[in-house]
Parts: C-alpha cells; structure tokens; sequence
C-alpha cells in the first residue's frame, strides 16, 4: 500500500475534503486557547464568579450584572461552549462520508423521522428550562437530547446499512469526531462538578486536587483526540490493525507507559498548581516551602505539592530514553522528526519547571508551564503514532519506488539495443 493508497483508505472513497482538515486542526488549536483560558480562571480565583450555578450563570442564560471575577467565569463558559459547537460542527462534516452511501433501506425513514422528533422536543425542554433558570431542567432536557441524538444517527447509519463498528473501520475520523465530541461533554460535566461541589475560588477541600487532577487528564485525553482526528481528516492511516510486526508491539511497549506517565506527570501539576496558588510558597528557598508543606498544619494538597516536580524529572528520562529507543527501531524521517521535537519540548519544559520554582511560580509563568505540558504531550501522541504508523508506509513506498526505478532501467536498456 503506497501513502495515496493509504489516505484513500483512511478518508473513505470520497475523501474528507479540505473544509473537514481545516476545521479540525483549527479546533484542536483553539482547545489549546481555551484551556490557557481556563488556567486563567483558575489563577485569578475567578472559578466562583457565576456563584454555585451550573450550566447556568447566576442562574441566568446570560447574567445581568458583572464583576471582574463573572466576566472571567462567564467568557470561559462561553468559549468552553464554542468547543462544544466546533465539536458537533466537526462530527457532522465527518459523518457526511458515510451519509454519502446511497440509501439501500427506505423502510428505516420512520425511525429516522421519530428520533428527530424527540430531539427536537428535547431542545424544547432546554428552552424551557433557561426560560424557567433552571438548570436542572436544562441538564435534563440536554441529557435526553445525547440519547435522542445517538438514536437518530444510530436510524441513520441503519438506513444505509451501516454499523457504528463498521462506520469507524471505514472512515476512522467519524470515530475521532466522536471521542473528542464524549470528551468535550466529560469536560463539561467535570467542570460543573467543581462548581456545583464549591471546589473553586478559595476552597481548599482535598477533594478540589483529585478533581483538578481528572480534569487535567480528561483534558490531554482530548487534545489526543483532537490530534488523531486531525491526523485521520487529512488521510493519514488508523491505527487499527497496525503493531503486528515485532519491531511495532516494541513501539506499543515503549509509548503506552510514556503516554500514561506524561498524563500523570500533568495531573500531578494541575495539583501543584493548585496548591502554589491557595498556599503562596514559603519565604526562602524551595526547601523550606518543602518543610513547610510536610509541617503538622499542612494539608494533603500542601503534601502533594513536591510530587510533580520528582515525578517530572523521572518521567522525562523515561520520555527521553523512549525518543532514543523508537529512533532505532523505527528509523524513518518522521521518527526523528518528532523524537527531536519531543527531547526539545522536554527541555524546555525542564527550564521553565526549573525557573517556576526559583521564581515562586509567578502567573505568567505557570501559563508557558502549561502550554509546554500541551505541546509535549501531543508530541508524545504523535511520536508513537508515527513510529507505529509512518516507517512502515515509508518502507513500502521506498519499495515501491525501487520497483519503479529497476523497470525504468530496464527500458532505458531496451531502448538503447534497439
């Protein structure tokens, strides 16, 4: 199978088209955005500015009064949103390669038809319940609008004679149109746990870190997503039915630890973050801000806090050694390219991490911080895809070319004699 070969396969016969590429990169570049954002909201304490109401602010659609804590909160609700919009907007491009498929069951238009009705009767609830402010009206009527959904697309594969299983096979971004489009609404739902729970503003209830640690992950499991479909739109290969060879499940080995450390590794800065930012470090050097978080007044997320920088230096000789390792079992262009982008990312990280702490992680900081912990890990992503992925296809493409050079020779020699 050449590349062509393989974008063909990927995007289905008729193709993805450039309107789906572009939107799905320019989605997981502003989920970058919107997580800086939220990082903001979380620096200036402004997680409380919509008071306890989810989805909600104030109780109200639109609030009527404002401080600079709910304009802050409420812009992120807001752009927080916007992701979700970009997300449907995105599955609905992706699914129209299966939809393409001539209809070969008309007896599934009733089925079709009811589904959409009780949607719409589910965004009708949802109307209601912003008319009424109530935001448990709200959920609800969006709740039963997923299921409504889910049957109508379901109704609308059926018509076609499709499945959910084959549909993905097939056309691998309709899959990760739809992972990035659960995770965006797990985002959300998190989200609003810490607000219905109280664990924003200056809570410093343990549980607030456990949660801001699930966030973390929900949010890199996205930005993973967000890449892989971006990936899969312009016609790279899915990764189904890959890692058979020997030199593969070696990749397999080595990526999948390094992709669970450097989740880790985040989630265990999203605590520490956290906790420079309820209990400012202790005058001195990082040692007695170290005693003090181990002190008999401290609290667990003061004990957590000098986690993430031992976890980080560990896990980056892991990453570091496992660039080294996959640049010899898979030595193709790709490889090294993103291996060489990962060690760069990780030493710049090291820096900075290095500099937050001497500095006594001043805002601006903790924003780079986090935008390197973004950019390493879908370097991660990208660097165990490619090696599991590119390489072969390379290999088979040189072979293909070698073929086609020894024919041409060939000619060439026919010609010549005669």
């Amino acid at each position: 199978m050449t590349r062509a070969e393989a974008r063909q396969s990927s995007a289905g016969p008729t193709g993805s088209g450039r309107s789906l590429i572009y939107l799905t990169w320019g989605a997981l570049v502003y989920n970058v955005a919107v997580i800086l954002w939220g990082a903001v909201v979380r620096i200036t304490g402004a997680g409380a500015g919509c008071g306890d109401h989810w989805p909600l602010c104030d109780g109200q659609v639109v609030p009527l009064s404002y401080t600079a804590e709910r304009v802050i909160e409420f812009s992120h609700r807001l752009t927080s949103g916007l992701s979700g919009v970009l997300a449907i907007g995105l599955f609905a491009a992706a699914f129209a390669g299966p939809m393409r498929q001539a209809v070969t069951r008309p007896d599934m238009s009733g089925r079709v038809r009811l589904a959409f009705g009780a949607g719409l009767a589910c965004a009708a609830l949802v109307m209601a319940g912003a008319a009424l402010r109530s935001g448990a009206v709200v959920l609800l009527g969006a709740g039963l609008g997923l299921l409504a959904l889910a049957a109508w697309l379901t109704a609308l594969l059926a018509s076609r004679n499709l499945t959910w299983a084959a549909t993905f096979r097939r056309w691998p971004v309709v899959f990760g149109a739809a992972l990035s489009f659960g995770l965006i609404l797990l985002e959300g739902v998190v989200g609003g746990i810490q607000v219905l729970l109280g664990l924003t503003a200056d809570s410093t209830n343990p549980a607030r870190g456990l949660v801001q640690g699930i966030h973390l992950a929900n949010t890199f499991a996205l930005l993973g997503a967000m890449l892989l479909t971006a990936l899969w739109a312009s016609g790279w290969p899915a990764l189904w039915g890959v890692g058979r060879q020997p030199e593969q499940r070696q990749v397999r080995r080595l990526w999948v630890p390094g992709l669970v450390l450097t989740l880790l590794i985040g989630m265990a800065g999203a605590v520490t973050a956290l906790g420079d930012l309820l209990f400012a470090p202790a005058p001195g050097t990082p040692l007695d801000t170290v005693r003090r978080d181990f002190g008999a007044a401290a609290g667990l997320i003061e004990n957590l806090r000098v986690v993430h920088p031992v976890l980080a230096l560990a896990g980056s000789g892991y990453l570091l050694w496992m660039a080294a390792r996959l640049r010899q079992l898979r030595p193709g262009v790709q490889v090294r390219r993103w291996a060489g982008g990962l060690t760069g990312a990780i030493a710049a990280q090291v820096v900075v991490g290095f500099l937050n702490v001497a500095l006594k992680a001043p805002d601006y900081l903790q924003l780079v911080h986090l935008l390197l912990a973004c950019i390493m890990w879908l370097m991660t992503v990208m660097l165990g895809y490619v090696a599991l992925t590119s390489p072969d296809l390379e290999g088979r493409d040189a072979g293909a070319g070698q073929v086609e050079a020894a024919q041409a020779l060939s000619d060439l020699r026919g010609g010549a004699q005669a």
